[in-house]
């Protein structure tokens, strides 16, 4: 491959998604080959189905190098939320003298750190901010002149057993060389510009069975939390409710508004076995919101967890495939969470799909880890 085209994977609630791509014009990433799989997906740390796991990523892979017309022998991993845990530390570097700071001393900072956990393997180590001799806060301290350099450093870690079991899944796909990274940590520097983060910001991914929160600052996670509840668990409530297939209750949920204050004359349409059935808006709209309360008392006992607490006027950004779809979810959220919420999706045309954010967000930070 060359040195900007990078293949990445993203184990999603209900997809394994396989992408190779590039950094084209203006640092907008262009996919040239791809791959997707069904599978049972994860709930509470654990994947259902762990037993079919490898021949779904093998279907994925075939895929994406069927399109590419080679192997894919290396491979970024984003690694889901409810697999990682979040710690914070400081490091601090004595420079000996009063010097002008450049990239390596901070490589040297993060590298000589004598960090490690027990039974824990470090996937990721990013910045949350620096500290100069004067003790001033500072994002990027490149170029500027201290004697001491402190870090505030975020690190992302998974259970060492899981690590090993996901070394025995690549190994048996045939990709030997790969690279694990949090794909929550990924998305909230892609989605999430680092001006609007400087603050702090919560990130939500609420995908089809499992929802990530977490709390970015910086270029670090400071708290990292999931919970599994999803956008199909409102698919599972219209089902039930309604006696309804799959299919017809998707759609049903894609046409719900929020915000309407139905009456009794009004009504959505879905189609079922050929004919188009009726259901009323009141009704639907009650069974779509008795679960999305569910899930934001879910968010507010995870932001509620956090050990490092953010002010209210923190910002939540929303995205992924299970809430964004719905017309009016965000008033709705702002109502219930008492914060401006924003929901985001990859800016490009062609991939401005919520469900897409999490694979090209592992993308965005591929392609820049292999540019260093």
């Amino acid at each position: 491959m060359a040195k900007t085209e990078v293949a990445v994977l993203d184990f999603g609630s209900s997809k394994i998604t396989i992408l190779v791509g590039q950094a084209s014009v203006n640092g907008i990433i262009k996919i040239v080959a791809s791959g997707v799989s069904d599978y049972a997906g994860f709930i509470n740390g654990k994947f259902i189905e762990p037993d079919k796991l490898s021949s779904a990523i093998i279907y994925a892979k075939n895929q994406a190098e069927h399109t590419l017309g080679r192997k894919i022998k290396r491979l970024y991993v984003g690694v889901p939320t409810e697999f990682c845990v979040n710690r914070i530390e400081k490091i601090s570097m004595n420079l000996n003298s009063r010097t002008k700071i450049k990239q390596k001393n901070l490589d040297k900072l993060f590298l000589n750190a004598p960090i490690s956990y027990e039974n824990f393997r470090i996937i990721n180590k990013t910045p949350i901010y620096y500290l100069l001799d004067d003790n001033n806060k500072v994002f990027n301290p490149i170029g500027c002149y201290s004697s001491l350099i402190s870090v505030l450093a975020s690190f992302v870690l998974i259970d060492e057993q899981f690590y090993n079991y996901l070394d025995k899944v690549m190994c048996g796909v045939g990709v030997y060389t790969y690279e694990l990274i949090s794909a929550a940590l990924c998305e909230s520097l892609y989605l999430i510009e680092p001006e609007n983060r400087q603050n702090g910001a919560i990130f939500i991914d609420c995908g089809f069975i499992t929802t990530s929160v977490n709390a970015i600052y910086g270029e670090g996670v400071t708290d990292l939390k999931s919970f599994s509840i999803g956008g199909g668990h409102i698919t599972g409530d219209l089902m039930e409710v309604l006696e309804i297939p799959f299919e017809s209750a998707e759609q049903l949920k894609r046409k719900a508004i929020l915000t309407l204050a139905a009456t009794d004359e009004d009504y959505y349409e879905t189609l079922i076995e050929n004919s188009i059935v009726k259901f009323k808006a009141r009704l639907v709209n009650e069974i779509i919101l008795a679960r999305i309360d569910e899930i934001v008392l879910a968010i507010e006992k995870c932001l509620d967890m956090f050990d490092n607490k953010l002010s209210d006027d923190v910002v939540i950004y929303l995205s992924g495939g299970g809430l964004n779809y719905f017309k009016g979810v965000a008033q709705y959220l702002e109502n219930n969470l008492n914060r401006v919420v924003k929901l985001v999706a990859p800016q490009p045309l062609q991939y401005n799909k919520p469900t897409l954010s999490s694979v090209l967000g592992i993308m965005h930070t591929a392609i820049s880890m292999e540019s260093k």
